[in-house]
C-alpha cells in the first residue's frame, strides 16, 4: 500500500501501454496560421481614353485593396500596384467605346471593377466601386461631329464604291465584245430588236474604247485575274479576298504599295495606314 495521503490513480502497465498506444497512433490536427487580411481604399479621379484620340472620359471611382500576406510575393508600393491595376482594367473597357456612350458604359465599367482579382506578380488584390464616369459638353460636341463625320465618309465611300463595281461590270463583263453588249443592251431596254441593231455600230465602238482601258491600274488587274480564276465567290469572299492581298502587299512591298492597293480597290484605310495590322 502506499505511503501517499491520496489515493493512487496512475495506471497500471496496460494503462500506460494503451495511453502511448493512442498518442502514439492518434490522427495529428495541422493548424496553418493565417494573418489577417489588410484592407485600404483610396478616392481616385483620372481621365481615361475614348475610341477617338483626344477626347477622354472623365472617372472617378474608390479603390479598395488588401494584402495576402500568404502569397508568397511582395510589393514595394500596394496602394500604386492597385491602383494601376484599376486604371488599367478601366482602360481596356473605355478605349474601345464612343465618347456618347458614357451613360451606359458607366454601369459596364462599374460591373467590371467590381470583381476583385490579385494584382500579376504582387500580393495585392483590387476591386473598385462607387464608379462615376461622365465627359465634357465641349468633348461631346466634338464626338457628335466626329460620328457624323464618320457616318457622312461611310456613305460617300459606299457610293464609291457602288460606282467602281458598276464602271467594272461595264467594262469587264459587259463591254467585252459586240454580242455581249447588244445582248445586254436588248434586256435593258425590253428587247427592242429593231432599235439594238441600229445601234450596233455604236455599242461596237463602245467595246473597242472599253478595250483600251483594260490595262488599267495593276491593283484591279491583280484582283480582275484572281476574280476570274474564281468565278463563284460571294461578295462577302470577294472582300476577304482583297483583304488578303492588301496584307500580303503591305507584308512584302511596304505600306505604300498596301495603301495603293487599298485607295485603287475600294478597301478602306486610315491615314495611309495598311489596311490590314
Amino acid at each position: 500500500m502506499s505511503g501517499r495521503p491520496w489515493p493512487d490513480f496512475r495506471p497500471g502497465p496496460m494503462g500506460a501501454l494503451a495511453a502511448w498506444w493512442r498518442r502514439r497512433f492518434a490522427r495529428r490536427e495541422e493548424f496553418t496560421f493565417e494573418p489577417p487580411s489588410s484592407s485600404h481604399q483610396q478616392v481616385f479621379e483620372t481621365p481615361l481614353p475614348s475610341a477617338v484620340y483626344g477626347l477622354d472620359f472623365r472617372a472617378r471611382f474608390t479603390v479598395h485593396w488588401r494584402l495576402d500576406l500568404t502569397s508568397g510575393v511582395r510589393h514595394n508600393a500596394p496602394r500604386s500596384a492597385a491602383i494601376n491595376d484599376i486604371v488599367r482594367r478601366a482602360k481596356a473597357v473605355t478605349e474601345r467605346a464612343m465618347l456618347v456612350h458614357h451613360a451606359a458604359l458607366q454601369h459596364q465599367l462599374g460591373d467590371e471593377l467590381a470583381a476583385e482579382r490579385q494584382v500579376e506578380g504582387t500580393h495585392v488584390w483590387a476591386r473598385a466601386e462607387g464608379v462615376e464616369l461622365s465627359a465634357d459638353e465641349a468633348d461631346l460636341e466634338m464626338a457628335r461631329k466626329h460620328i457624323e463625320l464618320l457616318r457622312t465618309t461611310t456613305v460617300r465611300q459606299a457610293e464609291r464604291d457602288a460606282e467602281r463595281a458598276e464602271i467594272r461590270y461595264l467594262r469587264d463583263e459587259v463591254l467585252t465584245d459586240l454580242s455581249t453588249a447588244t445582248i445586254w443592251w436588248l434586256y435593258r431596254s425590253g428587247y427592242q430588236v429593231e432599235q439594238a441593231v441600229a445601234l450596233a455600230p455604236q455599242l461596237d465602238q463602245l467595246v473597242r474604247i472599253a478595250a483600251q482601258r483594260r490595262d488599267g491600274h495593276w491593283a484591279e488587274t491583280l484582283v480582275t485575274s484572281f476574280e476570274s480564276a474564281l468565278p463563284r465567290l460571294t461578295d462577302g469572299h470577294r472582300q476577304d479576298l482583297r483583304l488578303h492581298l492588301a496584307k500580303a502587299l503591305g507584308i512584302y512591298g511596304g505600306p505604300a504599295v498596301a495603301t495603293e492597293f487599298a485607295e485603287q480597290v475600294g478597301l478602306p484605310h486610315q491615314n495611309g495606314a495598311k489596311p490590314l495590322p
